[in-house]
């Protein structure tokens, strides 16, 4: 019983010293601490709750959350492409730029708050067919 509680424990006081600093960049830190953030990195990448504190939408770890995206990305893609008849494959391409695109996993430098996650990048900008004319509804 006291065995898992001096685990937690000292888990809950490593995450602790790891918060991002805000004042001094990742590069400039002393080696202790550049150590420490890698070790919180490879701790949230795998352990669920944890890598909320760096990345909120991923709560069952970060590398969990992204095959997630990644998967659901795929049946998304795959769903668009046969509704659409396979007319639409840029929206296909996408939708799949966006569960595969971002981070794969949190490095010392999202830990120490130097760059923020990103799990799920924003969608692409969607190019213009019609040279950017407004978009109108199809014909009857």
């Amino acid at each position: 019983m006291t065995r898992p509680l001096c685990v937690a424990a000292v888990l809950g006081l490593a995450l602790l010293g790891a918060l991002p600093a805000d004042a001094v960049p990742y590069d400039e830190q002393p080696a202790g601490m550049r150590a420490l953030y890698t070790g919180v990195a490879v701790v949230a990448n795998v352990t669920p709750f944890v890598s909320a504190l760096y990345a909120p939408p991923c709560l069952p770890g970060y590398i969990v959350c992204k095959l997630a995206y990644a998967g659901l990305s795929i049946v998304a893609a795959a769903d668009q492409l046969v509704l659409s008849g396979a007319g639409d494959l840029e929206q296909t391409r996408a939708i799949l730029q966006r569960g595969f695109g971002g981070d794969w996993y949190l490095t010392a430098r999202h830990v120490a708050g130097d760059v923020e996650p990103r799990p799920l990048p924003d969608p692409p900008a969607p190019a213009s067919a019609g040279g950017g004319s407004a978009w109108q509804p199809p014909p009857l």
